[in-house]
């Protein structure tokens, strides 16, 4: 009788684990992410390998960069990451020595699948990040924080970053299409004029600047051939400061000389990595944007004019300190 009511208490204690999974490691951590695959941990994470610029710079920013063990090869900012290991870059990323760095994750973007491939054939868990809007970058980091045990102050700062954001760009997100400067951002000229259509993360920044983003009727990364960049004429030409050589042989050309962003001197060369990685600074290269807008349409109107869907207040000083500080473009 005894044994029997052993038995039956084991069996019963059995049941109640199978019938409460919860009670298997109560710490783990359940997260979706951008490929909407499961990914658990089963506790906060000690080594992590970055496996792009923007999710390295999410990671510190959200203070668990002391974690980070490994980055890739366009990983630069903060300065802290020179002193990591470089794994790769997007074409050529080294297994072995990510393998060797023995990381609890590796976080990435959902497009590298070989590289995700590879990873979880050797049983190492990786999470992956799609910022192609502003909200994306601030769920990354909400996820990233759940991930790492660092929520409330990862909450706090996508918050702060989301407010700082909706502050800016108050009075130039809602500017009716009419009255936005037309605009071409240039990330290359590779084969032509490398630029961004709609659905991009460059494209949401442009729209949220006032601008019109002339190259909107394609969606994604595309390249025009001059004719289309003539035709297009866009009144304000923003572009990488990487760009510069080759971009002035196509400005210097007599072809261009009537476009009106090349007429009125209207080129800025800016830090593309401010404007390209969806994580925290790009409150940074949202304000140059809204800066270069709202210098755009100040030159435009007279002092007694109104300006539609912005303050005018101290915008002409602003945009001088943007064009100093920007690097706009001067004929000489």
């Amino acid at each position: 009788m005894k044994k029997y009511t052993i038995l039956m208490m084991i069996i019963l204690l059995v049941g109640i684990i199978a019938f409460f999974p919860g009670a298997e490691g109560e710490d783990s951590i359940i997260v979706t992410d951008a490929r909407g695959e499961e990914i658990k941990l089963e506790s906060p994470p000690e080594q992590i390998v970055s496996y792009m610029a923007s999710n390295t710079e999410l990671l510190f920013h959200i203070g668990v960069g002391d974690r980070v063990v490994g980055v890739d090869d366009y990983s630069d900012y903060p300065s802290e990451v020179e002193e990591l290991p470089s794994v790769g870059d997007a074409f050529e990323p080294d297994i072995e020595l990510i393998i060797s760095l023995e990381p609890d994750l590796v976080v990435t973007a959902e497009y590298n699948t070989g590289l995700i491939n590879d990873l979880e054939g050797h049983e190492i868990t990786v999470f992956s990040t799609s910022s192609t809007t502003l909200e994306d970058v601030y769920n990354d980091m909400r996820i990233l924080g759940e991930i790492c045990g660092v929520s409330e102050e990862a909450n706090s700062l996508a918050q702060e970053l989301k407010d700082d954001m909706g502050e800016l760009t108050e009075e130039t997100r809602d500017v009716p299409e009419e009255e936005r400067p037309s605009s071409l951002y240039i990330t290359g000229t590779y084969q032509g004029i490398n630029t961004v259509g709609s659905g991009t993360f460059i494209h949401s920044l442009l729209e949220n600047a006032g601008l019109y983003n002339v190259a909107e009727e394609e969606k994604g990364w595309l390249t025009l051939n001059e004719e289309e960049v003539v035709t297009k004429n866009p009144e304000v030409i923003i572009a990488s400061e990487e760009t510069k050589p080759s971009l002035e042989e196509f400005i210097n050309k007599d072809s261009w000389q009537h476009i009106t962003a090349v007429e009125e001197e209207n080129v800025y060369y800016v830090d593309a990595d401010l404007l390209s990685r969806p994580g925290p600074r790009v409150i940074d290269g949202q304000e140059i944007l809204v800066d270069i807008a709202q210098g755009i349409i100040v030159g435009e109107q007279t002092e007694d004019e109104e300006i539609p869907g912005y303050a005018t207040s101290g915008l002409l000083v602003t945009a001088v300190v943007a064009a100093l500080i920007y690097n706009k473009r001067k004929k000489d």
